[in-house]
């Protein structure tokens, strides 16, 4: 029997606008006071009149262009008709026959997941389940109700539970660059809603389970351990009864963490069920040549254009990923390696900026939970540390420590090493005279030395420790091979 999983994905964005989809209100509604950003456009209010918020059309275009969509240059807005507490009006006005952006793709490990559609609508209010009194009550937030909402939906290209975590991130990644959103899951800003059915074949013939989608998941790991679930799930359901595909039969699940389980919630809709159609106080929207090409010169570089030209600097695939993982610490980066002094090998040194980075200053960050933006340690700083290491100045034992320590104090490293007696020595004439006596105070070493070369790090760490730790590893291991070999 062999199981191949049909994964597909709807991502809602939440754009970081100041004021709402439809309204003035302000769109602001993490950890704010219930039911203060409302008006009666978002409260749905009789008479009431939605006017679009133009910046938020241009975002969702402009996320549309970076995940290599085409952009529809009519499109018109759209009713989604559906009760809900949280619902204020009784419907949603979203997109469906004409988005703004079809038919894009991201690489995903060289395998292409293709965009079916990215397009705009409106958020809705929050319900929170409580008990009050003694009673168990649902109380309405509409702070959140009219926020701007992309969504991005895939197509069902994703085949494992680890490719759809890599398509999130790639997709979240993508959205911190534009600078649209903060697409932070734990704050709600971006939220997934996973979409699986089974292609079984089995004695020639393939089967289809029912197609779930999973509400409720709050985390990226929990997009996979919610798709492991239910593709266990399906194909034990599957084993049992052994049942075919019914394109009616389409569930709606919820997603427990604490349980690491699904469960049916309800049978799930399908478009008719929302009875779309045009939405009547907003008129069709048109966008011209000029106006796409325009916000399209206005997307930076993205994380696959960083990942390319870093490799171009002979940056390993993981050095590259990991620096372009953000727009902050890639422009960092860059602004490090622009600075390469004259004489030095560019490619060395951008390796050695890299090593810093992802190692120390990653630490730091991860440790502080702050952004590269607040760390002390100047670019300039780092760059002097690297070239002292590449002349020998310095070992990496030495800029790893004080790059950590830098970052919180912004002390300058050179002087820092100096103060702490960390300058390397690269007299060849001190550092052969100290590995003269190491190699007549250790004949037994010496001996393992001529039987296995590799053995010659023992008589460098000893040419260390008698320096004090100020000998160039380097220098030291050529003086003590030059004394050996005589």
């Amino acid at each position: 029997m062999k199981i191949t999983p049909i994964i597909g994905l709807e991502v809602h964005v939440e754009l970081k606008t100041n004021s709402k989809m439809f309204c003035g209100c302000d769109a602001s509604h993490f950890l704010v006071e219930p039911n203060t950003h409302t008006c009666p456009v978002c409260l749905g209010l009789p008479g009431a009149l939605p006017v679009p918020n133009k910046l938020a059309c241009e975002w969702c275009v402009k996320l549309g262009l970076a995940l290599n969509c085409t952009v529809n240059k009519q499109s018109f807005f759209e009713r989604k008709n559906y009760f809900y507490p949280d619902l204020a009006k009784g419907y949603q006005i979203s997109q469906l026959q004409k988005p703004f952006s079809i038919k894009g793709f991201v690489e995903i490990d060289g395998h292409r997941v293709g965009i079916n559609r990215v397009h705009m609508e409106e958020d809705t209010g929050k319900s929170q389940h409580t008990v009050l009194d003694g009673e168990e009550v649902t109380l309405l937030d509409f702070n959140r109700s009219g926020v701007p909402l992309v969504e991005i939906v895939s197509e069902p290209d994703i085949a494992s539970p680890e490719e759809a975590k890599k398509y999130l991130n790639k997709i979240q990644q993508i959205v911190r660059y534009l600078g649209v959103s903060d697409a932070d899951i734990e704050k709600g800003s971006m939220r997934c809603e996973p979409t699986v059915n089974l292609e079984i074949e089995e004695g020639g013939k393939k089967y289809y389970t029912p197609l779930a989608e999973i509400k409720n998941v709050a985390s990226l790991t929990g997009v996979m351990k919610a798709l492991e679930y239910e593709i266990d799930r399906q194909t034990k359901e599957f084993e049992t009864s052994r049942t075919e595909k019914n394109s009616t039969n389409k569930t709606t699940r919820g997603w427990d963490a604490e349980k690491m389980r699904t469960f049916l919630q309800r049978e799930k809709e399908g478009s008719a069920d929302y009875r779309y159609f045009p939405e009547p106080d907003i008129p069709p929207i048109e966008w011209s040549e000029e106006e796409i090409e325009k916000i399209k010169v206005s997307i930076p570089e993205l994380p696959d254009e960083k990942v390319s030209k870093y490799k171009a600097l002979k940056l390993s695939d993981y050095d590259a990923e990991l620096i372009s993982e953000s727009a902050d610490v890639a422009e960092y980066f860059e602004g490090v390696v622009a600075s390469v002094p004259a004489g030095v090998d560019k490619f060395e040194f951008a390796k050695g900026v890299a090593n810093l980075i992802n190692g120390s200053i990653r630490t730091y960050l991860n440790e502080k939970q702050v952004a590269i933006g607040a760390i002390k340690l100047a670019g300039e700083n780092l760059g002097k540390t690297v070239e002292a290491v590449m002349n020998g100045e310095i070992s990496w034992g030495t800029a790893k420590e004080n790059v950590l320590e830098s970052c919180e104090t912004g002390e300058d490293i050179l002087e820092m090493a100096r103060r702490k007696g960390q300058i390397q020595v690269s007299d060849s004439g001190e550092i052969g005279r100290i590995a003269s006596e190491v190699v007549g105070n250790n004949s037994k070493a010496v001996e393992d030395y001529r039987k296995n070369p590799m053995a010659i790090g023992f008589l460098v760490g000893q040419v260390m420790k008698k320096s004090g730790g100020s000998a160039n590893p380097a220098v030291a291991r050529a003086e003590l091979e030059k004394i050996l070999n005589q």
